[in-house]
């Protein structure tokens, strides 16, 4: 009679502990009509996987904080770069140009360095700018050939939008406590689904139940073996002579 096999998981470590339970849950949901039969069970170990997973990204670190680091340097660079633009421009040998120069400058200088304020406050000021600049000045953009600047600056700044929402929405849902806080509620779940899929393998027959016990028995064979070739690697501690 297959049954699945009797597995410690609180021996894993925490990756591989929400990464063996995300792929039993994938096996279920192959088996549509046994995840069905295990109900609300099953739902509270869905839910579990999640709030572990949630915990151990916010251990992990964000991975959004490098990202909008970099993305904030870009906008800043084309910032720098725009504003040394205008000013070279401001001394065109074309009067026209040195003209358009001086009118964009204005509008600049009346924003400010945007680059010395906090994310937020700067991502604001360069959007009420950089609309100004496209609606009120696109002549001037066109005569110094620099509607397409603008176009990059814009897109650097809704771009840097975009991740920072990216990394609040992560922030707001990561939890409160630890990993393993949430480890010892997956678990016991766990537990009761094997006994419930071993008992109705006893009662039903195998046939429903054989290749979702064995998937599953796989990757107990496979965790079981990694942590074995950990204990493998660990050095004898010498004893003083």
């Amino acid at each position: 009679m297959k049954q699945v096999l009797s597995f410690f998981t609180r021996v894993l470590h925490n990756s591989e502990h929400n990464q063996f339970h995300f792929e039993v849950k994938k096996i279920f949901g192959l088996k549509p009509v046994i995840k069905t039969a295990l109900g609300p069970l099953f739902d509270s170990y869905e839910a579990a996987i999640e709030v572990e997973a949630t915990a151990l990204q916010a251990e992990l670190g964000s991975a959004e904080t490098k990202t909008i680091t970099e993305l904030d340097g870009y906008r800043d660079m084309l910032e720098h770069g725009y504003a040394l633009n205008v000013e070279s421009k401001s001394y065109h040998f074309d009067p026209a140009v040195r003209a358009s120069a001086e009118r964009v400058q204005r509008i600049l200088s009346q924003y400010g360095d945007a680059r010395k304020l906090p994310y937020n406050e700067e991502s604001s000021v360069l959007s009420n700018r950089n609309t100004a600049l496209k609606t009120n000045y696109a002549a001037d953009l066109t005569i110094m050939d620099d509607t397409l600047w603008v176009d990059k600056l814009e897109d650097a700044n809704n771009n840097f939008i975009a991740h920072f929402g990216d990394r609040a929405n992560e922030e707001a849902a990561r939890i409160s406590g630890n990993v393993r806080d949430t480890r010892i509620v997956v678990d016991p779940i766990y537990e009761d689904i094997i006994t419930r899929v071993n008992a109705l393998a006893v009662v039903n027959g195998e046939a429903d139940y054989a290749e979702l016990i064995d998937q599953i028995n796989y990757y107990i064979n496979y965790y079981k073996t990694t942590v074995a070739a950990r204990k493998g690697h660990k050095k004898p501690v010498e004893k003083a002579v």
